[in-house]
């Protein structure tokens, strides 16, 4: 009934050939059709950070149902949550809500080039921006099409995709500044903004170089470019105002999306006011529809967001790291596997077949991995309770214990066995 199975191509897993289906979530698990438990490594792609069914989140919808469902109408709860977000984003003077990360970037990308004039912008190489036609490139570009490593050539990850697009965005190769200085002298003035994952954890995790991104803030200040963080998947990931927070710079505009609601669908298009005033009607750049903002979805985030403010709540995502990272790689080493393991926060990147002592940096680096070896050790996780997906980063929740943690651990060395006696 449902092509490939699925009601979203992410949701195949390569690793078992089918989708893992799943009953129902609670706190750092989840259950299969036979209710037998997971420790979710995956946790909904990162949108999960307070783990399933958080009572302040279930509490909020059950509030936002007895008010009506209502939907297509402004309400004082939309003016609460974008004064939640300027206190604690530090570019968001202003914000707009949608449904998506994918639906909030194609309005925000509008936006960028309604308020520069400008139609061009430059994208870095594994940077995943969603699927829209004018930013669906060069996310996971087979290398033998993605042309020269330090010019990448766009590459179109869908069929379908008309090709006039490509002429409007120009692919640069990320925590390369001298890569990125030539694009701009040559096409800066053209370039309506700079589009990044401040750290990129679609290609696993990969944080920017010391003074990358300041880089990027300087070269966009210099040619007039919008600088455009996607933190879709940083937003109050490491701390309350996101990665612009946690590396100290501020974009001109962002989107927020996955954590950000709880795990319901709401995503923000944030940024200063000079340019968030060109969306209509007090400027002339589209953003609307029907379910944005929905009052669901509203209320969750508010409720999100006061959990993340909570004192504590980031020290506590810390030592749980600590504690699950450092036993992790105490597991690689003795294992004898050869695997990188790469953090920031609550979420990680696997490199199976690379140098564990080298860091990966960039794209082309984490397209040489072993991708075998990490189905293996997918299905070897799975099989001992833990839910890993096949997608490039993984990561653990507010709800997970050190208890919880452990267990996955128990799977994960187990797995890393199963790669080790493959590969003999």
């Amino acid at each position: 009934m449902l092509p490939g199975g699925v009601t979203a191509t992410a949701r195949f897993n390569k690793a078992l050939g089918r989708p893992f289906y799943i009953a129902r979530g609670d706190g750092a698990y989840v259950f299969d059709l036979d209710e037998q438990p997971y420790v979710d490594l995956c946790t909904s792609h990162g949108a999960s950070l307070l783990g399933h069914n958080h009572p302040a989140i279930k509490a909020a919808v059950t509030c936002a149902l007895e008010l009506g469902i209502i939907c297509a109408a402004e309400t004082e709860h939309q003016v609460a949550l974008a004064e939640k977000l300027r206190a604690l984003v530090p570019c968001a003077e202003m914000a707009r809500f949608s449904s998506s990360g994918t639906e909030t970037m194609m309005h925000g990308l509008r936006l960028a080039r309604a308020a520069t004039g400008r139609e061009k912008i430059i994208k870095f190489e594994g940077h995943f921006h969603g699927y829209s036609d004018f930013l669906n490139f060069s996310w996971a570009p087979p290398p033998a099409q993605a042309g020269p490593s330090n010019a990448p050539l766009p590459y179109p990850e869908s069929a379908g995709i008309p090709g006039m697009t490509a002429q409007t965005i120009i692919i640069a190769p990320f925590n390369d500044p001298d890569a990125l200085e030539a694009i701009f002298e040559r096409h800066g003035r053209e370039v309506a903004a700079l589009v990044m994952e401040p750290i990129n954890y679609d290609s696993g995790c990969i944080p920017p170089q010391p003074g990358f991104v300041r880089r990027c803030r300087a070269l966009c200040d210099h040619y007039g470019a919008l600088l455009f963080f996607d933190e879709v998947l940083t937003a109050f990931r490491m701390a309350p105002g996101g990665a612009q927070q946690y590396l100290g710079v501020t974009p001109d505009l962002a989107v927020l999306g996955k954590a950000f609601g709880g795990g319901m669908p709401i995503s923000a298009l944030v940024g200063r006011r000079e340019v968030m005033m060109h969306l209509k009607p007090a400027g002339r750049a589209e953003m609307s529809g029907t379910y944005l903002a929905h009052l669901t979805a509203v209320l969750a985030a508010g409720a999100a967001l006061d959990e993340y403010s909570r004192p504590g709540f980031y020290e506590r995502l810390d030592a749980l790291g600590e504690h699950f990272y450092g036993s992790f790689q105490s597991l690689i080493e003795r294992s004898g596997v050869k695997v990188r393991l790469q953090y920031v926060g609550p979420r990680f990147g696997l490199y199976f077949g690379l140098d564990p002592d080298r860091p990966v940096v960039n794209y082309r680096q984490a397209a040489q991995q072993d991708h075998e070896a990490f189905l293996t050790f997918v299905r070897g996780c799975i099989r001992r309770g833990a839910y890993v997906h096949v997608s490039a980063h993984h990561g653990f929740s507010a709800a997970h214990t050190e208890a919880d943690l452990d267990r996955a651990l128990e799977a994960i060395a187990g797995a890393l066995e199963d790669v080790k006696r493959s590969s003999r």
